[in-house]
């Protein structure tokens, strides 16, 4: 369990260290820029002295500085190659692990009402006189008025509900539907699955039907049909429009078309 425990924690700060690394990817590329800049200029003053170099001397030495600028432009392509593949495919593999560490799942907790028994009334046994029966024969010969007719309650119409749009059965939403009015923890059912899966994400975007600014949210790592896909926990965000996405990813990185449906959040 500890061994577990501890190659979780492991795996986690490697997660966070790549997508440093992936951030910071720009300014490695430019000073890997900057420093081939200066070994070709070094290459041309070496070249310049090897050429007007007289002792032989002189000459092993230029030679020498140009195999140590060789070595160091080989060091160069190297970093910026590592840092190409962490940057693109590493930081890929590691983003549903960096995103549930921000982002843990919430935990619905499912609140059943305590029951409480309620004492039955004591039965009562009517004592009638014969002026009680007098009066209620009375009664009963006397036509009473029928009885008004409650006013009938106009329904209030339900937003229309349209199912999800998804391109590919691989990655379905089949609830919430499309144009949901939602609120509180809402869970999102559906089939995510791949001969080669890797991971699934849910994320969401702001307004309709949207196409990008999406945030990861909640996802998973088993094969999922037509089971529960993940939480959306609604009072986190303000009330509105909001697109959710579910994005099956294999294990080369590439992914069908995801799933798309908009709900609207009212708390």
């Amino acid at each position: 369990m500890l061994w577990g425990f501890a190659q979780g924690i492991g795996w986690t700060v490697m997660g966070f260290l790549i997508q440093y690394l992936a951030d910071a990817a720009p300014w490695i590329y430019f000073l890997c820029g900057l420093a081939a800049l200066i070994q070709l200029y070094r290459t041309w003053q070496v070249r310049a002295e090897r050429r007007q170099a007289i002792f032989s001397l002189e000459r092993d030495k230029a030679v020498n500085d140009l195999y140590d600028i060789f070595v160091r432009a080989i060091g160069i392509l190297v970093v910026m190659g590592i840092t190409y593949f962490v940057s693109n495919t590493l930081s890929t593999a590691v983003e549903p692990i960096v995103a549930r560490t921000l982002n843990p799942t919430p935990q619905a907790a499912a609140l059943l009402p305590t029951p409480t028994n309620t004492p039955l009334p004591a039965t009562i046994t009517p004592t009638i006189t014969p002026t009680a029966l007098s009066q209620a024969v009375t009664a009963a010969e006397t036509p009473v008025a029928a009885a008004a007719a409650p006013p009938t309650a106009t329904p209030v119409p339900a937003p229309a509900v349209a199912p999800a749009l998804c391109p590919d059965a691989r990655a379905s939403i089949v609830s919430p539907g499309n144009g949901a009015l939602v609120g509180g923890v809402v869970s999102l059912v559906g089939t995510a699955q791949h001969d080669h899966l890797d991971y699934y994400k849910l994320e969401y975007a702001h307004g309709s039907d949207a196409s990008q600014g999406f945030s990861y949210f909640d996802g998973g790592q088993s094969q999922v049909v037509g089971g529960l896909l993940g939480l959306f926990n609604s009072p986190a965000y303000a009330n509105g429009v909001y697109t959710l996405r579910l994005v099956v990813v294999d294990t080369s990185g590439n992914y069908p078309l995801p799933c798309r449906v908009t709900i609207t959040v009212q708390n």
